[in-house]
């Protein structure tokens, strides 16, 4: 009879601690967008008075340039390098479970949209170029992966989230700012919105 007692009590326990799991887990899922798909126009939230990068991100507003080491040339990359062309930043890095997930969808863009201008940034935060290299070609990407070492053009553009997606517009506007991921719908929409501006 004792055994039986016991066995309830264990499974009364696991049951427990699987509901408590549950709700943590929900919980997370709502208050981080960056493990949804939860569509976010950022808004100014200056953190510090003395911040020069207050309102960069807003949009509408100039695209800040910035220059980086392409992981696979080690060439030096600016944005304003793409003037009158729309760019896509994406903001990433290898251990961001919804990066992996979204950047197949980045690559089919890369592809669909190959005949435009379109140029797509993946700048990835704090890693090696050995590591980039592996993650890009392990999925088969073709457009350009930048380093971001020191998490400077990261600081400019107020990423507080990966993945974080900046659509550029041909005048070097911002057109939008994405953060989480991002699926092919979602892409299309903000991609069209891009090449009619």
């Amino acid at each position: 009879m004792s055994k039986i007692l016991a066995s309830l009590s264990h499974k009364k326990e696991l049951l427990a601690g699987t509901i408590l799991g549950l709700i943590l887990g929900i919980i997370l899922y709502i208050t981080n967008p960056a493990l949804n798909d939860i569509h976010i126009d950022l808004v100014s939230k200056p953190n510090d008075i003395s911040s020069t990068t207050t309102d960069t991100i807003l949009p509408g507003s100039i695209a800040p340039d910035f220059e980086l080491l392409d992981a696979a040339t080690k060439q030096p990359v600016t944005l304003s390098q793409f003037n009158g062309k729309p760019v896509i930043l994406n903001f990433w890095a290898t251990w961001c479970g919804p990066c992996k997930v979204e950047m197949p969808h980045l690559e089919d863009a890369h592809t669909t949209y190959s005949s435009s201008e379109l140029t797509i940034l993946a700048i990835n935060y704090g890693e090696d170029p050995t590591t980039v290299l592996s993650f890009a070609s392990s999925l088969g990407l073709t457009f350009r992966t930048l380093l971001d070492e020191t998490g400077t053009v990261q600081t400019r553009y107020q990423v507080r989230g990966y993945p974080t997606t900046v659509f550029v517009n041909t005048d070097g506007t911002i057109s939008h700012t994405h953060i989480g991921m991002m699926n092919p719908p979602m892409l299309t929409e903000q991609i069209d919105q891009l090449l009619i501006h």
